[in-house]
């Protein structure tokens, strides 16, 4: 769907048709490999991808670090949803998985080499969930399953129980660089394009001097302009964005119950 074109409309039906068309904005952005920004993280992205394949000589498990935002629930995420595309099992754990979502060791076993183990954000894992990992890290290796994991720091200096951190340490490890400006344009003018919306280099420039850098909250922002510039039917620009930003600095903030 074009965002810059609107379908006319009966007089007095145009803010019935408004609220409908932004009903329909289905704003979806999933992560894959395809989508990913490699930037200085190519190396990662395809030790990733001959992990997923089972490249010849390739390691069977993958250790990202880096800061927030650097893209490691990207791939994580990406890696998953392309197996289990392919028809095989994947899990993806982390610190707020219930422990009705972690596999028994048996599933594991019987999953087989194209199956893949993930875990997320390794290094808030509590007491109960580092034993339970370092079970299905041994599940995985012997099984030979793809094991991905994932956490802000290297493995030696994560505060986990020494097995697991040892356990962590013996694949493949690589830090993730963040994404510099130039990197985070053309991810913010891939997602506009893909929406039909051409978003300028005055505008991302703009976005990127004055808003929060992270790319959540980018994407969330482009999300509400092309929201916007579909209400008002114009195309997205910085006059949009200030104009868009007075109006919400105009409402009233709601009053504290008494």
């Amino acid at each position: 769907m074009n965002a810059h074109a609107a379908p006319a409309c009966p007089r007095g039906h145009g803010r019935a048709a408004a609220r409908q068309l932004l009903l329909d904005l289905q704003w979806s952005d999933e992560p894959t490999l395809e989508n990913f920004e490699p930037a200085d993280n190519a190396l990662a992205l395809g030790s990733l991808r001959d992990l997923l394949a089972d490249a010849p000589g390739a390691e069977r498990a993958l250790y990202l670090w880096g800061d927030a935002a650097s893209g490691k629930t990207h791939l994580l995420r990406a890696a998953c949803a392309a197996v289990q595309a392919a028809g095989h099992a994947a899990w993806l754990l982390g610190p707020h998985s219930a422990p009705s979502h972690w596999p028994a060791l048996e599933q594991l076993a019987q999953a087989g080499r194209q199956a893949l183990l993930a875990v997320d954000d390794v290094q808030d894992c509590s007491a109960w969930q580092q034993q339970w990992l370092f079970g299905l890290y041994n599940a995985a290796r012997q099984a030979g399953c793809a094991f991905l994991a994932a956490a802000d720091r290297a493995p030696a200096a994560l505060e986990l129980r020494d097995d697991l951190r040892t356990r962590l340490a013996w694949g493949l490890g690589l830090r993730l660089q963040a994404l510099d400006d130039a990197a985070k344009q053309r991810v913010l003018a891939r997602i506009a394009a893909a929406r039909g919306l051409q978003l300028r280099d005055d505008l991302s420039r703009y976005i990127l001097d004055h808003h929060a850098r992270d790319m959540a909250s980018l994407v969330d922002l482009l999300h509400r302009i092309e929201s916007y510039a579909v209400q008002h039917r114009r195309a997205p620009s910085v006059a949009l964005l200030k104009a868009m930003q007075g109006e919400a600095a105009a409402v009233p903030a709601p009053l504290a119950p008494s």
